[in-house]
């Protein structure tokens, strides 16, 4: 009997064990979820770091729409592989709908477009909190997720999937192979 309730305490834990993962929100705290973009209403939590100009950034835009048991809190960085980036993120930044545009930009209606120069604003202070928001979680690429306290580094779906434990979604990021 105790060897059973021995291995249902080690069974009990073991997510937190091998994922690192916290039961409870004590992750989020610290990082300024109301200076991200709020994508969903979802129960589950899902921080992301994302570049506008990022192919698999885009792709995965797809596979969020298909979920439903998801809040995403996005900060947008622009990597200097993407010259177009740093207006596509002033231009989410500055909308007074940052969601539409996020949404506008990651459907690739501002690619060669000179839209992203009609809209400016000061924004400096708001990309910079971006910027360290994604250094603080150890972003040095996009997409980066942080799910359950867990970083998730690329379009990993079946990762996600996992750490989600939720339905899975069929889906292909279109991963290089």
């Amino acid at each position: 009997m105790s060897r059973l309730l021995f291995s249902l305490c080690i069974l009990a834990c073991l997510p937190s064990l091998l994922f690192g993962a916290d039961t409870d929100a004590a992750w989020l705290t610290g990082i300024p979820l109301d200076k991200a973009i709020r994508i969903g209403t979802g129960t589950q939590v899902v921080i992301e770091v994302s570049d506008p100009d990022c192919r698999f950034s885009r792709r995965m835009v797809r596979y969020w729409n298909l979920r439903r048991d998801v809040t995403r809190y996005v900060f947008l960085i622009a990597l200097k592989e993407h010259p177009d980036a740093a207006g596509k993120v002033r231009y989410i930044l500055c909308a007074p709908d940052r969601e539409a545009a996020y949404r506008e930009a990651y459907a690739g209606k501002l690619d060669f477009d000179e839209k992203t120069a009609d809209r400016s604003c000061d924004v400096q202070e708001l990309q910079n909190l971006h910027r360290d928001v994604a250094a603080r979680l150890g972003a040095v690429g996009t997409p980066t997720y942080v799910i359950n306290g867990v970083k998730v580094d690329g379009a990993k779906v079946a990762e996600i999937e996992r750490l989600l434990g939720e339905k899975k979604m069929p889906f292909d990021a279109g991963a290089p192979k």
